[in-house]
């Protein structure tokens, strides 16, 4: 598809008053195919009561409505349905905490909790607690896992780059000193190791680099300072081996593309929000601020590292599938857009042949019909030239018969 054809189906989304922080988020849903098609999957018909409250309702009728261009307000009804959910128009709102409600919403108010979940669990990071002691290296973690829907990642003012950032976020600390802990089986207190080891991984992992933080003053400040990303990034490059979790699936997928950035632009008491798309499956970008859209390069992303008031604030990366040689997610999604292909290569041979038959049966009709008209033709010029004839011996019979009368 051509970087034209693409572009025109992106659309901007008009601002209904400081509502860029949703009409943000809104074209990183629409970037996410994967959202669309388990909301699709469900019937919201059943949602009867309390319908204009209900958010996964609206944000399902944002994605069907966004490439209808006789719908000239797709996410209106979207914005109100906010509003009445506390996330009011008028006012700025955190990127970060309008997705974590959306999502929670979704949670909440789908009467299909199965699906609800298969949502969820799109953009669900599972992890599992490590706290170790140093001294006999008992594992005391508690049972049970905990998940995280976006990643929080703690940024230095100095320059950073997301694969530290991410490494910093996962290393174990260790706890030492006045932090030791009381060991089971030392019993007395000892140092510890302690952090996050992954269970699994999702399929879409937002990234949030917190670049707000209260200043010693007790004033909220923004840290404009360069956060280096790339479109491409692989756990197994970032973490060491002993941040996995013994039950991670060593089949899941590592690797992802960033596909959707969302930037905010000036201060910490005042701003502006825009985003940065790509369509799945492309290597265009397209960078929507509210109603203007335009196709973009990967360097205008890349200047919104930092350094200056446009700052990428969450970034969003799609999983890529794997290829195992089982026959993993990646065989299976090649072979069922093969598939895909194959079978419509057969509707579009079966529609010419078809279409060939119809022009030949047209012609052999329209063959059939001449030949027939002529025929008919023909039929009428012996039947016409056998009245004539007939018409004149009769005359001359007459005329016979008349001159012989007038001799008798």
């Amino acid at each position: 598809m051509s970087p034209e054809r693409r572009f025109s189906r992106w659309r901007g989304l008009e601002n209904y008053g400081l509502t860029c922080c949703v009409n943000a988020l809104l074209q990183s849903f629409i970037a996410t195919p994967e959202l669309k098609f388990l909301l699709n999957r469900w019937d919201s018909s059943s949602v009867r009561e309390d319908a204009l409250n209900n958010v996964p309702v609206h944000l399902k009728g944002v994605l069907g409505a966004i490439r209808d261009p006789s719908c000239r307000a797709p996410h209106k009804d979207f914005l109100r349905c906010l509003d009445r959910q506390h996330i009011q128009l008028n006012v700025q709102h955190d990127a970060d905490e309008v997705f974590l409600a959306v999502l929670n919403f979704i949670q909440q108010q789908m009467d299909d909790k199965v699906l609800a979940l298969e949502i969820q669990s799109l953009y669900r990071l599972s992890v599992e607690l490590h706290h170790q002691c140093v001294e006999c290296s008992s594992n005391q973690s508690p049972p049970g896992s905990s998940y995280l829907l976006s990643l929080p990642l703690h940024i230095r003012h100095q320059n950073n780059t997301l694969k530290d950032c991410l490494a910093s976020f996962f290393e174990l600390q260790k706890l030492s000193g006045i932090d030791n802990c009381f060991c089971d089986q030392c019993k007395t207190r000892t140092p510890f190791t302690h952090g996050h080891r992954i269970l699994s991984l999702p399929t879409i992992l937002c990234v949030q680099l917190q670049r707000f933080r209260l200043s010693d003053s007790g004033w909220m400040q923004k840290l404009d300072c360069s956060v280096e990303f790339q479109e491409s990034l692989d756990f197994q490059d970032i973490c060491s081996r002993d941040v996995f979790s013994k039950d991670f699936q060593k089949n899941e997928g590592t690797k992802y593309s960033l596909f959707a950035v969302i930037v905010h632009s000036g201060s910490a008491m005042f701003g502006h929000y825009t985003a940065f798309v790509r369509a799945t499956g492309g290597s265009d970008w397209f960078y929507a601020n509210d109603s203007h859209v335009e196709p973009v390069s990967w360097e205008a992303v890349r200047e919104t590292y930092g350094g200056r008031s446009r700052t990428a604030y969450m970034l969003l990366y799609r999983r890529e599938p794997t290829q195992t040689q089982g026959g993993g997610e990646g065989e299976e999604q090649e072979g069922e857009r093969q598939e895909g292909e194959r079978r419509e290569g057969e509707v579009q041979e079966g529609e010419r042949q078809e279409g060939g038959r119809r022009k030949r049966k047209k012609r052999g009709g329209e063959k059939q019909e001449g030949e027939k008209q002529e025929g008919e033709k023909q039929e009428g010029a012996v039947h016409e030239g056998g009245r004539r004839e007939g018409k004149k011996q009769g005359v001359g019979g007459n005329k016979k018969g008349r001159n012989r009368k007038g001799r008798n």
